[in-house]
């Protein structure tokens, strides 16, 4: 019986015999190809991720599947046997080798070298003319509060290679969750990656969401909610401060390995507003630390990370008012906490890490206005390097997934599961 029948009978034997389990209720299982018969006595060719690769960087695909040729390491490199084939993508054209088509197959001579159409290329030689063209996909299937399941990925003829899922709301236009999958080689993400222009492409059609996010525009429509442009200038200060609301993704560029993947993290459909604080303080080690957990312990980790809530700001009469980036119409809500759901399937164990994103709350406002939302289990867990009672880098904690899914009902695929802490 293969591993994802035997979940989905522990899940199916979880929500009882009468439940059946939906599309959207399914967990989203990548399969894992990173690890092959390959053994050091017979490795032909070993790419390093980091070194090695040409750029614009074409999308590397395992043969005749719609899988990613990931490492096989997490070093970052790739090993092949001699002969064995990878399939390469440009959505474009090629820089090199000039004049291929979409599709190639490239196969392991010896160490870099690789033959394509009977010719010997370095591999850092196979190049677009741009970076692989990602597609944000909608979906029939609807989640929570009748928002809209969207899939990030490629297009490669008749194949989808999937990346990422995201639970996208229409109406208030808030993302609330992004669901892919942790592998024992996530921590081998490529480095220094070519970030890209955010795009709102196919979304947001009313409104420059780019404009939104500016500091200028922040504080105007800030002082506009509160009423008070005094306050405003507080709350978010000039360039070179970090006190500003940045474009803070969902799903982490780095939670993904291969370039092209990371690339197509940036639609807005995958951010929130998140003060800038936060996104590169204790959130940024709840990232690290997630990867590095599948790492070192050589597991699938299912990953929900998500937002919950509408954040407040006060003006200096005391008044509180929610806060959107697109004011009047109530979008692009600024999100009281980010949160990051790890599910090991296999044991039915999972955590929940959660941060606050106001930098301007004392630890009264944490403790009293319903910012701590489950009881913290922190202290069972030594996987995770923060300053979690830090309130400029983000005052953050951990539940347990029955304790968190009480108060945040968005995701139900693990909704009616009681998964034991993961330690």
């Amino acid at each position: 019986m293969s591993l994802r029948i035997v979940i989905l009978f522990l899940i199916a034997l979880a929500f009882g015999s009468s439940h059946v389990l939906n599309s959207e209720e399914l967990p989203l299982v990548f399969e894992d190809l990173s690890s092959t018969n390959i053994t050091e006595a017979n490795i032909a060719c070993t790419i390093d991720i980091h070194t090695q690769t040409g750029s614009p960087q074409p999308v590397f695909i395992r043969p005749g599947t719609s899988q990613f040729f990931h490492p096989s390491n997490r070093n970052g490199q790739i090993q092949m046997t001699a002969n064995q084939a990878m399939e390469l993508w440009c959505s474009g054209s090629w820089a090199s080798p000039s004049g291929a088509p979409n599709l190639i197959t490239a196969t392991c001579v010896s160490g870099q070298t690789f033959r394509y159409n009977n010719v010997n290329f370095n591999f850092n030689n196979f190049r677009c003319a741009a970076w692989p063209q990602w597609t944000a996909r909608r979906s029939t299937t609807r989640c929570f509060n009748n928002a809209l399941l969207v899939d990030f990925g490629f297009q490669v003829a008749t194949r989808w290679l999937q990346i990422y899922r995201v639970c996208h709301d229409l109406v208030l236009e808030t993302n609330w969750f992004a669901h892919y999958t942790f592998t024992p080689i996530s921590d081998a993400n490529q480095r220094n990656v070519v970030r890209p222009s955010w795009s709102q492409a196919g979304f947001y059609t009313s409104s420059n969401v780019n404009g939104l996010y500016t500091r200028n525009t922040q504080r105007s429509t800030i002082a506009t909610i509160l009423g008070d442009q005094a306050a405003a200038n507080r709350f978010v200060e000039a360039d070179p401060s970090d006190v500003f609301m940045a474009r803070g993704h969902i799903a982490a560029m780095t939670d993904f390995i291969l370039a092209t993947e990371q690339q197509a993290t940036f639609h807005f459909l995958n951010a929130a507003p998140q003060w800038q604080g936060f996104n590169g303080g204790n959130w940024v080690s709840v990232e690290i630390s997630s990867r590095r957990l599948a790492a070192d312990r050589g597991i699938n980790l299912d990953v929900y990370t998500g937002t919950w809530g509408n954040g407040q700001l006060w003006n200096t009469a005391g008044t509180r008012r929610n806060i959107f980036l697109d004011w009047p119409a109530q979008r692009i809500q600024m999100p009281r906490i980010y949160y990051k759901v790890l599910i090991h399937q296999s044991t039915l164990s999972g955590v929940v890490l959660i941060g606050v994103n106001n930098p301007h709350l004392t630890l009264n406002d944490i403790q009293t206005r319903g910012y701590i939302i489950c009881p913290d289990v922190s202290n069972q867990i030594n996987y995770v390097t923060w300053s979690r009672t830090n309130l400029v880098r983000g005052f953050s904690y951990a539940c347990e997934v029955h304790e968190f899914t009480r108060i945040v009902p968005h995701i139900p695929a693990i909704n009616n599961i009681r998964y034991r802490l993961l330690t």
